[in-house]
This record gives structure tokens, sequence and C-alpha cells, in this order.
């Protein structure tokens, strides 16, 4: 220090410390924000694990025979009514299964649609009143009051199959 009572003043900063001090805080946040988008779960609806068909039109094509198997049987009265509604429904949502990995089995028609499956839905719900009715008779040809008849069922089924994209 000098004795002879002149004042210096500090000497001053360069300019780019501050600016190399709020680099680094912005590459620090950036890091951090890095990791939280690149851990965080996705937002999908995905299915865990779902390996789609390597060839949609086989599956497609199992699920027409099927189909046309469940009408032949019910042709035959091989099968009543009631059993070929749950079959083609069954068949119906299984196919969807095997396509999307969503498990449709055991969906109720609410929950089809919430899913955003209206053809699937709309054909479940065409179902519903073969598959839950009272009797276990023949039937099915729409004569019992109401009860759908077979064909008109195992169209709209396979319009679902033939028709998914």
């Amino acid at each position: 220090m000098p004795t002879d009572g002149t004042f210096y003043a500090p000497i001053g900063y360069s300019v780019w410390w501050p600016l190399a001090g709020a680099a680094i805080l912005v590459l620090c946040l950036g890091w951090f924000g890095w990791i939280w988008i690149s851990t965080r779960a996705e937002p999908s609806a995905g299915v865990p694990g779902f390996i789609a068909p390597r060839n949609p039109e086989t599956v497609r094509g199992k699920y027409v025979m099927l189909i046309n198997s469940i009408e032949e049987r019910h042709g035959t009265a091989a099968i009543t009514g009631r059993a070929a509604h749950l079959e083609l429904s069954l068949a119906v949502r299984t196919f969807v299964h095997e396509m999307t990995g969503i498990k449709t089995q055991r969906m109720t028609l609410a929950q089809l649609r919430e899913h955003q499956l209206p053809l699937v839905a709309d054909a479940v719900a065409l179902f519903y009143p073969g598959e839950f009715a009272a009797h276990g008779g023949r039937g099915g040809h729409g004569e019992n009051g109401g009860e759908p008849a077979v064909a008109g069922s195992a169209e709209a089924a396979r319009n679902v199959v033939l028709s998914w994209r």
C-alpha cells in the first residue's frame, strides 16, 4: 500500500466472468432439464411389450375363417344362436387384442368406446341381445323377439376384421 495518501480504486472485473458464470448456470439447468425429460414415463397409452403381428393379413384371414366357421356351425344347428353370438364376440375381441395388444376380451361396451374402438363397440353392441338372450334354444334367426340373426352378426364381425387398419 502506498504511504503517500493516494487512493487507488479497486481493479474492475472483466465482463467475461459474469458471462462465464451465467453460461455455466444455463448449462447446469439444461442438463437437469434433459435428465428430467429423458427419464420421465411416456404419456402414450402404448402396450408394454406388445409386438404387432408381422403379417396382419394372416391374422385377418384366420379370423375371417373363424367367423365363417361359427356361422356355418350355427347353420348346421351344431351351436345355438346364443353360443354363436358369444363366439363371435370373443372372436372379434381376440382379433383386436392380437392386432393392438389391448386386452379387449373382457371389456364392457363402455370401455370399448373409451378406448376409441367404435367399430368394435358397435359390433359388440349388436351381439349383446343374442349373447344375453334368456333362452339357450336354437333361435338366432331374428324370429325370437328382437334377438339378432347370426348371419347379420357374422357380417358385422367380418366387417370389423376386414376393415381393420
